[in-house]
């Protein structure tokens, strides 16, 4: 019961970025495709799970760096903004979830196409980076003390 204990208040501990990692994965979930949906849900999983033992296993640990803590959560309120940004496109448009992501002559294209690719690599980009992150976070946060 204690072990479950100890993982519960390392999830305390680091509350605003898991919180922004669940508000990404329901946010991506909207448009994004299932593969990536899958990808991020093992990353940030793994990320939450690699979280808990590593505090659990060192009680006095005060929960990582708090600069990378709020990278995790600047990035992640970036692409939750980006994403809901496109998926109100897409509703107004009333095309399917998603389809921006695929379409590089979406609003741009008629401007300058080069913009037009931009969007779609700065939605895909944004929500990667975001892993990456979180992954780099994670292991931060288990390896200081």
């Amino acid at each position: 019961m204690s072990e479950r204990l100890s993982r519960l208040k390392a999830i305390v501990r680091a509350w605003p970025e898991v919180l922004t990692m669940i508000v990404f994965m329901v946010v991506i979930s909207l448009r994004f495709p299932l593969w990536f949906v899958m990808l991020s849900a093992i990353v940030n999983g793994t990320a939450v799970t690699y979280l808990t033992r590593c505090f659990a296993s060192r009680p006095s640990s005060t929960g990582g760096d708090s600069f990378l803590g709020a990278i995790v959560i600047g990035s992640g309120l970036a692409s939750i903004a980006l994403t809901l940004k496109w998926w109100a496109v897409e509703r107004e448009l009333k095309l399917s979830p998603g389809v921006l992501l695929h379409l590089a002559g979406h609003t741009e294209a008629a401007s300058n196409p080069a913009l037009a690719w931009s969007s779609v690599l700065t939605q895909w980009g944004s929500c990667s980076i975001f892993l990456v992150i979180v992954a780099v976070w994670v292991l931060g946060s288990g390896h200081a003390d």
